[in-house]
């Protein structure tokens, strides 16, 4: 990968969504760990900081766009194996890194649904028309499954 690739990645991912995917790794890790961090304290901030720039870069790395990853079938399959994966593995670092992949999925909604009041785009694989309703409904319990992936990583 040439440096050029890598200023684009790094440009591409807004300030304030790096800062918020920092803050939520801090916040997991002293909520699981307590004033106790452990080696799975440090393993889990690596791969959450590994999950960050993940998607950002596959879709740079492999010209991807439109981006497979900006649809709600790659989200609806990622929540499945990542539900799967923070409940039943054992790595600190797979669960960090699947947590910040969602996060970072769950902002790139957010992120659009602000600006456009829709998420049209993410619906392209899905054959018919999801009213904007509907996309916003399926975007909250999006979130509210994250939620609920993070409290089964920190419980």
């Amino acid at each position: 990968m040439d440096l050029e690739k890598v200023k684009e990645i790094i440009r591409r991912k807004p300030l304030f969504f790096l800062f918020l995917s920092i803050g939520y790794l801090v916040v997991v890790a002293f909520l699981k760990w307590t004033i106790h961090p452990t080696v799975g304290t440090a393993l889990f901030l690596v791969g959450g900081l590994l999950g960050v720039y993940f998607l950002d870069v596959a879709e740079v790395f492999f010209h991807l766009n439109p981006s497979p990853f900006r649809t709600i079938v790659f989200v609806a399959a990622f929540a499945l194996v990542s539900l799967f994966v923070v409940t039943s593995s054992g790595s600190m670092i797979t669960s960090g890194l699947v947590l910040s992949i969602f996060l970072t999925l769950v902002l790139w909604q957010v992120g659009q649904w602000q600006i456009q009041h829709m998420l049209t785009d993410w619906y392209r694989m899905v054959n018919g028309v999801v009213s904007p309703q509907v996309q916003v409904w399926i975007l909250y319990g999006t979130i509210v499954l994250f939620a609920i992936e993070t409290l089964l990583f920190v419980f």
